[in-house]
């Protein structure tokens, strides 16, 4: 059974988006199922790609790929965007950065779309 890590020094800030809880949600009972643990290195900390980065606003998180196989690595973008990407499309993920010692699973709420509590609550 595997279990959701945090690396140290990751900030998650003192309110979480609502598309952050989900995809917390999400990646816990993810890696609750795999053979493999699942980390996250990055929330609000970090360089990102400005102001508007979702990720400053709580809204995205980046997972270690380093450590796990091609086929981990695969199944939980697989498991990730057969989750999330349910109409009406609120999230993406990708694989940033491949083959680099950058290399990581990125998840975001997408832009320009608006994800509240109640989309939470309903589980969208």
């Amino acid at each position: 059974m595997g279990r959701l890590l945090v690396k140290p020094g990751v900030d998650f800030g003192t309110v979480l988006a609502p598309a952050g809880a989900r995809i917390l949600e999400v990646v816990k009972r993810l890696a609750a199922g795999y053979p493999f643990d699942v980390t996250i290195t990055s929330a609000r900390d970090g360089t990102h790609s400005g102001p508007n980065d979702p990720h400053h606003a709580g809204a995205a998180f980046d997972l270690r790929t380093r450590g796990l196989t091609d086929d981990q690595k695969a199944l939980l973008l697989v498991d990730l965007r057969e989750t999330l990407y349910k109409a009406p499309r609120k999230f993406y993920a990708f694989l940033e950065a491949p083959n680099t010692p950058n290399e990581h699973i990125h998840c975001q709420k997408r832009k320009g779309t608006t994800y509240t509590v109640d989309d939470y609550l309903q589980n969208r």
